[in-house]
């Protein structure tokens, strides 16, 4: 089973450092949503996007989908959890292309 993490700013898919909230979906047959909560990288002082990668680690994801992602984020997760774009799509596409496998993976930054 997979677990994926979605930035989300009014169900589009965001930046990690600019989402207003996380999704965190287990992905079986069907996507499942499990856990949605308010992004920590709304009151980050600075590297935002890595304290949202931080509390989605946390939760034990191994995928993140991203509209876009910086290389501290690339390279921080390297290793630790994939990472798919998704640019200009709402969550519910996302999703639907993860499951096709129609993202494009990010390996370098």
């Amino acid at each position: 089973m997979e677990k994926i993490a979605i930035s989300v700013i009014k169900n589009m898919v965001s930046s990690p450092g600019k989402g207003e909230e996380i999704y965190i979906y287990e992905i079986n047959d069907l996507p499942k949503l499990i856990e949605k909560y308010e992004n920590p990288a709304i009151k980050a002082i600075s590297t935002p996007g890595i304290y949202m990668i931080k509390s989605v680690l946390d939760r034990n994801v191994n995928a993140f989908i991203v509209s876009e992602i910086g290389a501290p984020g690339v390279r921080f997760l390297n290793g630790r959890a994939r990472i798919f774009i998704s640019e200009n799509s709402t969550v519910e596409d996302a999703l639907n292309k993860y499951i096709k496998n129609e993202l494009k993976e990010i390996t370098d930054p």
